[in-house]
């Protein structure tokens, strides 16, 4: 079985939060905006298919993942390892989802964009850089998946 593994990065913040943390850095009007885009765009690929959806707790990848579930019909489950995590850690969460056939990763960069070069090129250094709201549709196969057996099925920017 090949299953779908979809990297999202957060959609465009606010440079700062009001209590000055990054963790608390809200969506902006355009960040909205491009987390709607991305999710109508999920929703034409996924064609009915509901991913189970994984995010940073992080307020603007909260939000972002939010907009989508209500797009997809879905809920968002957290986990704090997605947070300034490096490419290893998501792949660790990645392989820890188990045999779902489609699940879909809310993060931040650098390290989504690492993670798609590691899943696809083998290598994290590889990456080419993944825009707000940018999303990669990697298939991968059954079973631990280790760097470079994904292949990139399609990416999509707002």
């Amino acid at each position: 079985m090949i299953r779908h593994w979809i990297v999202l990065r957060h959609a465009h913040a606010e440079a700062q939060s009001a209590d000055g943390s990054d963790f608390a850095r809200e969506l902006s009007e355009r960040g909205r905006d491009e987390a709607r885009r991305a999710a109508d765009a999920l929703a034409k690929m996924l064609d009915g298919r509901v991913p189970r959806i994984v995010s940073s707790p992080a307020a603007r990848a909260e939000a972002t993942a939010q907009i989508v579930a209500d797009r997809l019909g879905d809920t968002v489950g957290f986990n704090a390892r997605i947070y300034e995590a490096t490419p290893g850690i998501l792949l660790d969460v990645f392989n820890a989802t188990g045999p779902t056939e489609t699940v879909l990763l809310v993060g931040h960069n650098p390290g989504v964009e690492e993670l798609v070069a590691l899943l696809v090129e083998g290598r994290s250094q590889a990456h080419r850089g993944m825009p707000t709201a940018g999303l990669a549709v990697i298939d991968v196969p059954d079973g631990l998946v280790e760097p470079g057996r994904g292949q990139l099925r399609a990416f999509w920017t707002p």
